[in-house]
């Protein structure tokens, strides 16, 4: 596959939008850009690990949320495919579920 030159000159009209939508394109796997991949990953596991400290439903729920607005982002700057946004926005859901589910059994006390 061969590689599209950027040039090394930043003063030019180059962006860093162009270079990261380069590194993505150089970190093709099997057809399948990761580095939109691997900052979603980044962003969810180390905003998870950051809240922590409070209880696994509200942790989970805040990473999830936090996950789909960098989602937003990326899906915009065309570094994620429709297919991975639509994991995100389902793994969202899912979290949100699971707040809501265990608030209501708290509050139940069942």
């Amino acid at each position: 596959m061969a590689v599209p030159f950027i040039t090394p000159n930043w003063t030019g009209n180059d962006t860093f939008i162009d270079f990261l939508q380069y590194v993505n394109y150089t970190t093709d796997t099997a057809g399948t850009p990761i580095l939109g991949i691997g900052i979603l990953l980044i962003v969810g596991f180390v905003s998870f690990l950051a809240t922590k400290q409070f209880s696994t439903d509200r942790a989970l729920g805040f990473s999830a949320f936090l996950t789909l607005i960098v989602a937003v982002f990326l899906r915009f700057l065309s570094l994620i495919s429709d297919f991975v946004f639509g994991v995100v926005v389902f793994i969202f859901v899912g979290s949100v579920i699971f707040l809501i589910r265990e608030r209501n059994v708290e509050e139940s006390g069942v």
